[in-house]
């Protein structure tokens, strides 16, 4: 596998246009459901979710990583890897069949359990694109990516309308997201037709969970950070609590998966094909961790500077329905940039096989925020919870700094030289939005003007403060890759 800087940067072209239709197709989705279905409506859903995201570690256990992370991937090692997929996956669908009869003894929703095992056929249809997804991501192939993505968001996109219109309630996400999975594998089988076989090989099986073990470990230990906040809401402060929380957490999250997805997702074969040459992956860390920063802090800060407006016109309709969700949206949209920079340390780890880094980074947030919900989750505050959230996950610090320094020789002065900017850039946009009258946000064309307008303010600052070094980058990858296509 080879990289280079304008390959990257047209896989990242390539993938953000997935992720564009992903962002209009679910704030679309979202403003229907947010408006059709109840806070206890919403509550099930997270709660289901958060036991299909559970068992949905074991159902890969870093499989597909592994495979794409190897040098060489020969006809019958990529098999191997399909074949475990297969058994972790239908162990994975029937542990979540044994799980769902006793759901109710968390949350008290009767539906629970049988959303639980309709959301666990999702394990089962995730293996018909295992090996074209492998194969196209090893090959860096993100332009041919683009077609399956934008076909199954489509795809979730209109069953979740249609159904939530026609009064299918909660059951209407459900269905959407397995029906948009099934048609995700089956169209990404078309793009790369890759003969479906079995094979056992026991070398390449105990290399596959050699490396993904640790991993699984580590997926575990984050999915419970980013979980156990919603498991003890829904436990101990019910359903509507719940909804609340969880519609604070999606969007207040969604700028940081939406990163992953894109630019995370990207570096992942890209830093693994350069994973001997420290030098390198430094600069490309470095570069990453100052473009997320950047896309990071303007839509959050867009977000959380007109969060009101946001929860009351576009997803409440006009009504009140999910303040009380503000505050923790606001916390929580700090947390999404806290992420947002974070992660992209991640594919570092993974590239260089240090994989027990991520475990022991996850151990310990997930040890403080334990701790700390254990304090606040009585209070029956919601927004407590977020800032437990934020400051566990802040925690992981701990382990990642010391393992940039001795691996790629990146320091604290370093970081903060990338990172400091982000702070004039949130505080400049919120200051300058509050002069904006309050009636601004009432409908959604003014809405968008008044978000578009914190947006704008943000990026001016930070771009004053950086010499606008992001867009000189960006430009020059794109006179680079322009310059290659007329060549």
């Amino acid at each position: 596998m080879t990289t280079s800087k304008s390959k990257v940067f047209r896989n990242v072209i390539y993938t953000s246009v997935t992720k564009g239709a992903t962002l209009v197709c679910i704030a679309v989705t979202s403003s229907v459901v947010a408006r059709n279905l109840s806070p206890t409506d919403y509550g099930v859903v997270g709660f289901a979710g958060i036991i299909i995201g559970f068992l949905s570690h074991f159902s890969d256990v870093g499989v597909g990583t592994a495979a794409i992370r190897r040098p060489t991937l020969d006809r019958h090692s990529l098999r191997t890897a399909f074949t475990l997929k297969i058994i972790l996956s239908s162990a994975a669908f029937l542990l979540a069949m044994l799980v769902a009869p006793f759901a109710h003894h968390f949350f008290e929703h009767p539906a629970t359990g049988n959303v639980i095992r309709v959301l666990a056929l999702n394990f089962l249809v995730s293996t018909i694109g295992f090996t074209s997804l492998v194969m196209l991501t090893r090959e860096q192939n993100y332009r041919a990516l683009v077609i399956p993505g934008v076909v199954g968001i489509v795809c979730r996109s209109v069953l979740a309308v249609t159904l939530v219109l026609c009064g299918w309630k909660y059951w209407a996400i459900v269905i959407a997201d397995v029906g948009a999975t099934l048609v995700t594998g089956m169209v990404m089988q078309l793009v790369k037709k890759i003969p479906i076989g079995l094979q056992f090989d026991w070398t390449d099986m105990r290399e596959y969970l050699r490396f993904g073990v640790p991993l699984l470990g580590g997926g575990v230990l984050v999915f419970s950070i980013f979980n156990l906040d919603n498991f003890l809401v829904g436990s101990v402060m019910g359903s509507a609590k719940l909804g609340y929380y969880a519609l604070a957490f999606t969007w207040g999250s969604f700028i940081c998966g939406l990163l992953s997805d894109t630019v995370n997702g990207v570096l992942l074969p890209a830093f693994s094909s350069i994973q001997d040459n420290a030098a390198a992956m430094r600069r490309w860390y470095l570069k990453t961790v100052d473009l997320v920063a950047f896309i990071a802090v303007v839509f959050n800060t867009a977000l959380l500077t007109n969060a009101r407006p946001f929860l009351v016109t576009f997803l409440g309709r006009g009504s009140d329905k999910w303040v009380p969700a503000e505050l923790s949206f606001v916390i929580l949209c700090v947390y999404g940039i806290l992420r947002a920079i974070t992660e992209p340390v991640g594919n570092c780890v993974m590239a260089l096989g240090r994989t027990r880094s991520l475990f022991h980074a996850a151990l310990l947030a997930g040890a403080v925020e334990l701790t700390l919900l254990c304090l606040v989750i009585r209070t029956q505050r919601i927004e407590l919870v977020a800032v437990a959230v934020v400051a566990a996950y802040a925690t992981q610090a701990i382990i990642y700094f010391p393992f940039l320094q001795h691996n790629l020789q990146i320091g604290a002065r370093d970081i903060a030289a990338i990172l400091w900017p982000v702070v004039p850039a949130l505080v400049g946009g919120f200051v300058a939005t509050s002069f904006l009258p309050a009636w601004s946000g009432g409908t959604l064309v003014t809405l968008a003007c008044r978000v578009w307008f914190t947006a704008c303010v943000a990026a001016l600052i930070h771009g004053l403060c950086t010499r606008f070094r992001c867009f000189k980058e960006a430009g020059g990858m794109i006179s680079q890759s322009l310059a290659k296509v007329r060549a």
